[in-house]
């Protein structure tokens, strides 16, 4: 594992990190507060707090430029039998404003959340409750990055509001607060100290190492839908902001972003609402961001899974983790071959791949697990494996087998963003979304090979190769009706098959390869050694 002590850069923090390696149980040990030299955002002299001389909602903007510490509370140790409590944080998190029916007055309330840290271990969720001008004022002034401190907050057990865990970002505290704009405040913070909060966007709140990758999230596909997960990515590419309008008839912000890590040259993330602030430090292929809990779904436009931030979503930037610095490393040394698409593991196979006829190396499963267990990272092996094809799932939904893809570079391409070619490199243009288009269907299959001594799972087919293994083109795939689907598929699952592999161990996981798939007899098992598979 690397040294946590090197620099990831990004566009608002050039400090060096902490020593933390985002496992939970290091947060008992003392950290050493780092002064930092750059403020996040726009800190100012205005504060919150209601009027009471006025109508409910009026916002008076106050100076608070003498802070004294005493009085306050660490959030770790908030606990259910304090009443009130007063804290200093930075907000890592933001929803709303929103506005919802009452349930006993049948009156309209709105409300804003915020996620505010005050260490490594320690964050909560803050529920700001008022009327629609106080609200609307408090959001427009307290943005992601912002240090608060809050006053007077009532304290509430999150046992007594189901609602927390699904709706509200994940936090290790027991509790959450509330403040309303008839009991308690929300300040901006701008003591001497202020600077020493920023720290604490650079940590994930989940721990490091939990994440999927971007090629697990494709490979798991519809089994995901719906689930929240974690996942730590490079920036790719920045889309321009856009505002829709909701079926409802609300005004909303969206922006797509595209994500790539060491397993996946492209994967859309769509930010909604308040987590667009978090992309004015982003620079594609330069930085790299943790994003807890984003909600996975299939996108009917551009037939593929997606992910999508919603109110339980904490995403970091430049985290401050070995795992995030490897993939900047990454990053770097792979900008050029991203940009033009030419990555070997993200589909077709090397040029520099050997011959197939001279990989002769006959292992089984459990001899390829131990071999890519003792193999360096960025190392290739080939073999070859006899065994059973125990998944081929080529008679679901067209969305999980085929893919829309460039006819001039071959990469992805979406109908919701009229088939427009992401790869800047690419000469292909613009597409037109219902003419005579330059856009192809591909396959886009992975396989399970199993024998007497496990499984190999996830085993990725590129498109030629899964054209030879099936003897049909991707177009005329998808013509045929579920039936002979089944029976094409039937014609390889659980079959003998000899099949040769490209194995490659990436920083954080393992890449298979099908380079060649055959069915083979029995009689050819024997010649290698193997009675059965």
């Amino acid at each position: 594992m690397r040294s946590n002590s090197k620099m990831i850069l990004c566009s608002h923090f050039r400090e060096q990190p902490m020593a933390w390696l985002g496992r939970f149980d290091d947060f008992n040990e003392t950290h050493e507060i780092i002064k930092k030299s750059t403020v996040p955002n726009k800190f100012n002299m205005n504060t919150f707090k209601t009027n009471t001389n006025t109508n409910q909602g009026h916002v008076q903007v106050q100076s608070r430029s003498n802070f004294r510490q005493k009085g306050y509370c660490s959030i770790s140790n908030i606990n259910s039998n304090m009443q009130t409590v007063s804290v200093i944080g930075i907000i890592i998190g933001k929803d709303g404003p929103k506005a919802i029916i009452s349930k006993k007055g049948g009156h309209e309330r709105h409300l804003l959340t915020l996620t505010v840290r005050d260490a490594p271990d320690a964050f909560i969720n803050v529920t700001c409750w008022g009327g629609q001008e106080y609200i609307q004022a408090l959001s427009s002034e307290l943005s992601i990055g912002a240090v608060v401190e809050i006053k007077d907050a009532n304290i509430q057990n999150k046992s007594q509001n189901a609602s927390d865990d699904k709706f509200k970002p994940w936090t290790p505290s027991t509790c959450q607060l509330n403040v309303s704009d008839n009991q308690g405040s929300i300040l901006l913070y701008d003591a001497n100290n202020v600077s020493d909060y920023a720290q604490f966007l650079h940590i994930p709140t989940k721990a490091n190492n939990d994440f999927y990758t971007l090629e697990d999230i494709q490979a798991n596909g519809t089994n995901l839908q719906g689930e929240h997960v974690n996942i730590l990515a490079a920036i790719k590419k920045i889309w321009p902001l856009r505002e829709i309008l909701t079926k409802t008839g609300k005004k909303t912000i969206k922006q797509d972003i595209y994500l790539c890590d060491e397993t996946c040259q492209s994967f859309t993330l769509t930010l909604w609402g308040n987590c667009t602030e978090y992309v004015q430090s982003w620079l594609p292929m330069d930085t790299v961001i943790f994003a807890a809990d984003v909600r996975i779904n299939f996108n009917e436009f551009r037939s593929t899974m997606v992910a999508c931030t919603d109110s339980k979503t904490i995403i970091t930037t430049c985290p401050e983790t070995s795992e995030a610095y490897s993939l900047l490393e990454f990053i770097k040394t792979q900008n050029s071959v991203f940009r033009s698409g030419d990555m070997d593991f993200q589909g077709n196979p090397g040029n520099n791949d050997p011959d197939i006829q001279s990989i002769s190396k006959v292992l089984t499963v459990k001899q390829i697990k131990g071999l890519l267990s003792s193999l360096s990272e960025e190392c290739v092996e080939y073999t070859v494996i006899y065994a059973f094809l125990s998944q081929f799932d080529i008679d679901g939904e067209d969305k999980n087998i085929l893919q829309n893809i460039c006819s001039k570079c071959k990469k992805p391409v979406y109908e919701e963003t009229s088939f427009i070619c992401g790869n800047p490199n690419c000469s292909g243009g613009d597409f037109e979304m219902f003419g005579n288009t330059s856009v192809n269907i591909d396959y886009r299959i992975n396989v399970n090979l199993s024998d007497h001594t496990g499984t190999l799972e996830y085993c990725h087919t590129p498109p030629q190769i899964a054209e030879q293994i099936l003897g049909i083109k991707p177009k005329e795939f998808q013509k045929l009706p579920n039936s002979q689907k089944t029976n094409l598929k039937w014609n390889f699952l659980l079959e003998r098959v000899k099949a040769v592999l490209k194995m490659k161990k990436l920083k954080r996981g393992l890449y298979l390869q099908v380079l060649e798939l055959n069915k083979v007899g029995a009689g050819q098992l024997l010649e290698h050694g193997f009675s059965d598979v």
